[in-house]
């Protein structure tokens, strides 16, 4: 598979197992069951790759919430990409079919923690098999041209960024963490297409549409839905990855905008629908430092920033801010790294109105606040196919101003087969 296609369906797992790739990665990922006596490999050459992964994420409160638990959360994700040109002939052409099946307990909800972003952001969509991902990906004019249709998930192409935390707030496309009642992030798929073209070297611009269906949310496995569609959603995003200092330091910055056709309820003024839902988007992530001579390029520090702002009419959540640094290469180890970030996703306060409301009229409806937190791990790369990364979280947690604030202790794992 050439470089930038099969790279992009290498990032796709990358993103999967918590771990920096770049697009332009080019060798089979190596897995634990190994290279199946050669066929593997041979597989490969000929254009056919075979991922199996699972994550699993653990979560220990050590306060805050009803009492004290451990739960599991954990993701199966078989996925088989082909590139077209070595098989058929097909110039530019990449499919990708992903099978997902999630299982595991939310301790958000078993400790009634009281917090609006999942501790483990594995968690959720229902433990069920999902068909997450049925594309065709085509290049054209050289290849600054990509045409992507079918069954994909929005924060695959529009806002993505990697999973490397545990909390929710830090992983994946920022707005489906905040309005994912209509924005589906992974595993959840909508029949979709992108068009992105890229301007320059280092620069691009893309437009999507995807099929605003709330019957994706239902739990099971199936081809897809071709009835129940509420409108389209169009997300347009710039692009800008610039390398600095010799071409050692890259960045990406993304800025987007999106809206979303279909009808919502006001969060307020109850019996009232509005036309359309939107929002705004950025994504920085930049490279400071570089050590020179290593084989992996990512040894150094960087630091990220994302910034998301939606509709106050719709949406109960309509803000999330986050920071962070990270370092790889700790204690001598090239892949190994740690990360440390902030971050915030304030309430509407239209909704916290209405919610009072709520509460005046008898209800014992909680009443949200700001979501203030922070998250530190280790990354240890104990094995090319194995990643072990404990985390620590504190959190102030807005989905209840009475709750108590949350100290979770947690273990991210992910295992290539």
């Amino acid at each position: 598979m050439r470089g930038r296609a099969f790279g992009a369906w290498v990032l796709a797992w990358a993103l999967l197992c918590a771990g920096p790739a770049s697009a332009a990665e080019t060798k089979m990922p190596p897995g634990l069951s190994g290279g199946w006596g050669g066929m593997r490999g041979f597989l490969y050459e000929l254009g056919v790759a075979i991922q199996v992964r699972y994550v699993t994420e653990l979560a220990f409160n050590a306060r805050g919430g009803k009492g004290h638990a451990l739960r599991q959360a954990g993701q199966l994700d078989v996925g088989l990409g082909l590139d077209m040109e070595k098989l058929a002939g097909l110039e530019g052409g990449t499919f990708q079919f992903t099978f997902t099946h999630r299982n595991g307990n939310n301790l958000n909800a078993d400790m009634a923690l009281g917090n609006l972003q999942l501790v483990q952001e594995v968690y959720g969509r229902g433990n069920v098999g999902r068909l997450t991902q049925l594309w065709w990906d085509q290049l054209f004019w050289g290849e600054r041209v990509h045409l992507k249709l079918g069954r994909m998930t929005v924060g695959e192409d529009s806002a993505d960024f990697p999973c490397d935390f545990q909390n929710l707030s830090f992983c994946g496309a920022q707005p489906g963490n905040i309005v994912g009642n209509y924005w589906f992030n992974w595993p959840v798929s909508q029949w979709s297409t992108r068009l992105r073209v890229d301007l320059a070297k280092v620069a691009y611009v893309q437009l999507a549409a995807y099929e605003m269906n709330p019957r994706n949310l239902e739990e099971g496995f199936y081809l897809g839905r071709f009835s129940g569609a509420t409108g389209v959603m169009l997300p347009l995003e710039l692009g800008w990855n610039p390398k600095f200092h010799g071409d050692r330091l890259e960045g990406l910055y993304k800025v987007g905008v999106w809206y979303d056709t279909s009808n919502a309820p006001d969060v307020l003024l109850a019996g009232v629908e509005r036309d359309g839902r939107y929002g705004i988007y950025f994504v920085a992530r930049q490279q400071l430092t570089h050590v020179a001579g290593v084989e992996n390029k990512a040894q150094g520090l960087n630091v990220f920033a994302r910034l998301t702002h939606t509709d106050q009419d719709t949406s109960t959540q309509d803000g999330q801010y986050t920071l962070g640094l990270g370092y790889t290469g700790v204690f001598g180890r090239a892949d190994d790294d740690v990360g440390f970030a902030l971050g915030a996703t304030h309430t509407n306060g239209r909704y916290v109105t209405a919610q009072r409301q709520k509460q005046a009229e008898g209800s014992d409806t909680p009443i949200p606040r700001t979501e203030y937190l922070g998250e530190l791990y280790y990354s240890l790369h104990a094995t090319p196919w194995l990643v072990l990364r404990p985390n620590l979280q504190y959190i102030r947690p807005g989905g209840d101003e009475d709750a108590r604030n949350i100290l979770v202790l947690g273990l991210k794992g992910a295992l290539t087969l």
